[in-house]
């Protein structure tokens, strides 16, 4: 599999805070919770549904360089937020079996070993945020993250995303901020709405991870804010045109490629390039620039 990073031991490097801009998925929300309460929540933040199929999350355990990798399932609806977790539900599972906090709680008599009272708690209930559930197994591995294995996400094709942590690095029991506050360990973190895409860095480059800077902290075993997420992609109009720099008729305001790009003027597209110089959305130089040989 392809890993387009670059692992470095230094901690004296500097924090590359750069984001996709609302073109791909990334992780808005990340569970690391008591016993199996673990959830990664992914958002849309396009204008069209995105199959899941193509993405997949890997969990790189304790400073390894070898990721434990899982396919995804299901398709995000725009401006969507989807909550993948551990497949742990059976209620009578015990030790490592445990299931998922489903938000009720039992009073049981001490002699008859009866139940004489429930109690649901929504604030409680990870299991029904859930939309998909993997890794019912440890030996599948991706879902079994504690507060010192890196998460990414992926494409099919192995191209990283969006990251939780740092490959390669082991931080002790978690990654910490600035004051050494543990922040990757019994926590929820919510990613701020400024954030409109994922963990971008030049793999020539090093880089690290301080989850302060791109992460709000909640208390652990937080599950209230699941399966909706605020952020600002959803404020921003979508407005087509060209978005490939190189293009003839490259339009800096778009940000939705319509397909329209020239790269060269030819007999078959001159009047698409006429009309666009007519409306000063090019300039003379770019008409000369971009005109083929022709016959």
């Amino acid at each position: 599999m392809k890993k387009h990073l670059i692992l470095l031991t230094s901690l004296n490097i500097l924090n590359l805070s750069i984001f996709a801009q609302c073109t791909d998925l990334f992780i808005s929300e990340y569970v690391e919770g008591s016993s199996n309460n673990k959830a990664i929540e992914l958002y849309n933040p396009t204008s069209e549904a995105i199959d899941l199929s193509n993405y997949s999350l890997s969990r790189w355990n304790n400073g390894s360089t070898t990721p434990l990798n899982t396919v995804l399932s299901g398709s995000i609806g725009p401006n969507e937020a989807f909550v993948v977790g551990m497949d742990k539900r059976d209620p009578n599972g015990e030790g490592y079996e445990l299931p998922l906090w489903d938000g009720w709680s039992f009073t049981i008599d001490s002699v008859t070993g009866f139940i004489i009272d429930s109690l649901y708690n929504e604030e409680n209930d990870l299991m029904s945020k859930v939309d998909l559930f993997i890794n019912p197994n440890y030996e599948d591995g991706t879902m079994y993250f504690n507060g010192n294995d890196a998460i990414t996400l992926e494409t099919a094709s192995g191209d990283i995303l969006d990251i939780i942590g740092k490959i390669g690095e082991d931080p002790g029991d978690a990654w910490a901020d600035e004051n050494n506050a543990y922040w990757t360990k019994d926590q929820t973190l919510i990613r701020k709405s400024e954030v409109t895409g994922g963990f971008v860095y030049d793999n020539s480059q090093p880089y690290s991870f301080d989850p302060a800077l791109e992460w709000d902290s909640l208390p652990n075993n937080t599950f209230i804010n699941l399966g909706t997420h605020s952020c600002d992609c959803s404020n921003i109009i979508e407005t087509l045109g060209c978005t490939d720099q190189t293009a003839f008729n490259y339009n800096a305001d778009a940000n939705v490629e319509d397909g329209s790009c020239i790269q060269q003027i030819t007999q078959e597209n001159i009047h698409a390039a006429v009309e666009a110089w007519v409306e000063d959305s090019v300039s003379t130089e770019a008409v000369y620039g971009h005109i083929s040989d022709w016959d």
